[in-house]
């Protein structure tokens, strides 16, 4: 198998395992984005995890990579690589019309969270990153669902 390829499968098993998590913890159906962000942006389905046949509040990036995001580079590198995971991410919320929302992990770690979203509720451990253009809160992702219950979906919407 290529490199290429291995690291599809990675990110598909990566994207799988996220799914199963967010629907063991909100009861929604969450399903992986069809051709992986393949389809013309009039689909408004950008990202790679979302909620079939609901008004989705967030454009959910997932990333899995060997290496962790938050170290040392995230101050010393010019390019951090979350500032690029980041930037795809608003770059597709901004096509889907919603909010940003960047979930990672690294080789053996738990899920992370990432989020412009800034929660003042003391009940959970999160990280604050505020470097040149990028502000974001980041926490591990099972506490930040369970402290912050977010929502998921927009209710009431009218189309």
């Amino acid at each position: 198998m290529s490199i290429a390829n291995k690291s599809k499968a990675k990110g598909s098993r990566a994207e799988l395992d996220l799914r199963n998590l967010l629907r063991k913890h909100t009861g929604l159906a969450w399903e992986r984005t069809p051709l992986s962000g393949a389809l013309d942006k009039v689909h408004c389905l950008s990202g790679d995890l979302y909620i079939p046949r609901e008004n989705n509040k967030y454009t959910v990036e997932v990333k899995h990579y060997k290496d962790s995001a938050i170290n040392h580079l995230l101050l010393c590198s010019d390019t951090p690589i979350l500032k690029t995971w980041w930037a795809q991410c608003q770059r597709e919320a901004k096509e889907n019309k919603n909010l940003p929302l960047l979930i990672f992990k690294h080789d053996r770690s738990k899920w992370f969270v990432a989020t412009n979203v800034l929660n003042d509720k003391d009940n959970y451990s999160k990280i604050l990153i505020d470097r040149d253009d990028l502000v974001l809160e980041i926490s591990l992702l099972e506490e930040w669902l369970v402290a912050t219950k977010p929502e998921f979906v927009i209710k009431n919407y009218m189309v």
